[in-house]
């Protein structure tokens, strides 16, 4: 977030100076015009005077074409020169009265752009910013109301059994298993916190940032590696079908994407089971297969799957946070891509991931 402010304020500091340059070429305009209505005013009062009024007297005419000159100058100078300055001041105007609602909280007061304004660029980045702090209040909004929802299960847990570690003459297995339990929920309560304001950031956010070029391939194959243990434990047979493929995106919130689909089919396939890992090209979309020979998912669960904290099989529940899915979809969709699953009962899920080329 400081990285994103600091380049904000860079972007801007670049911004504002471009403006001279939009002001110049009025200022240029300007000025030619009002030596050119002068010049235009002078030669008029000369033939004016010499000729239609027949002053022969060369001061007299001075005087007459100098007063002539800037009663002309001041008739069409002064409002050619008032409709610019309005025009910078009711921009002024309308940034001041939309800062004053940006500070009085009203997070959605955007400007209407329009590219023919001098102040502009400071007009775009304004309505970056109200975007940016409007971003911010969702995720503290988002943050607090699943926090404090979610969170209810694990502390009672966590309280019941420290209150019965207090009492006195309990057996020493007993109260290994009790820590045990109080290790496990801590745990899960540290996950969780990570994980609710990972989908609230995420959901907030709009744009990737930070995009580099790198292998998609061997970024599954590394996450392969990383969960290794998990599906050796389960004895599964573990198929990965990779190709190199040049990928320009975010490698971090990518690695998530696939690590979470990956822990989500390692998580459901049975032991002796088969997970199988596929990536294909077309002319526009990358495509990612992650399929597995697990339980299955029935109609009812598969129209909730994505949702925040829904967990359709509760006998898995201890094991996950039910936000796992709903992570891997808002990041496929601030990739511009998409994610979908086809699933049958006791024949096993394919998630799908189609990304477009960068």
């Amino acid at each position: 977030m400081k990285t994103d402010i600091k380049e904000l304020k860079n972007e801007i500091k670049e911004k504002v100076k471009s403006i001279p340059a939009k002001i110049i070429p009025q200022l240029v305009f300007q000025s030619l015009s009002n030596i050119v209505i002068a010049l235009s005013s002078f030669l008029f009062l000369t033939w004016l005077v010499a000729d239609v009024f027949g002053v022969t007297n060369t001061y007299t005419a001075a005087l007459y074409e100098i007063i002539g000159t800037l009663v002309i100058l001041v008739l069409t100078l002064a409002p050619l020169n008032l409709i610019p300055y309005r025009s910078r001041e009711r921009e002024v105007v309308t940034l001041s009265t939309a800062i004053k609602k940006v500070a009085g909280g009203d997070y959605k007061s955007k400007i209407p752009i329009n590219k023919k304004h001098a102040i502009t660029p400071i007009y775009e980045d304004f309505n970056r910013m109200c975007d940016e702090l409007a971003s911010v209040q969702i995720l503290r909004n988002d943050f607090i109301n699943s926090y404090s929802h979610e969170f209810k299960t694990p502390i009672a847990s966590i309280n019941g059994f420290a209150s019965l570690l207090l009492e006195k003459d309990l057996p020493e297995e007993e109260r290994r298993r009790y820590l045990e339990i109080i290790v496990d929920e801590s745990a899960r309560l540290s996950r969780l916190a990570s994980n609710t304001i990972l989908l609230s950031k995420l959901t907030a956010q709009q744009i990737v940032t930070d995009t580099e070029a790198y292998d998609l391939g061997e970024q599954l194959r590394a996450c392969s590696i990383i969960l290794s243990q998990k599906w050796l434990e389960k004895k599964i047979d573990f198929n990965a079908e990779l190709t190199e493929i040049s990928f320009v995106g975010n490698k971090e919130m990518l690695q998530h994407l696939w690590l979470n689909l990956l822990e989500n089919a390692i998580k459901y396939t049975p032991v002796g089971g088969e997970i199988t890992v596929r990536t294909s090209l077309s002319e526009k979309n990358i495509t990612v297969e992650i399929s597995d020979s697990g339980e299955g998912m029935n109609e009812d669960v598969l129209k909730h799957l994505f949702d925040p904290y829904y967990q359709g099989d509760t006998s898995h529940a201890s094991q996950g946070l039910g936000l796992g899915l709903s992570i891997a979809k808002r990041i496929v969709e601030l990739c511009k891509g998409e994610i979908c699953v086809q699933s049958e009962p006791s024949v096993g899920s394919t998630f799908t991931v189609h990304l477009p080329f960068a």
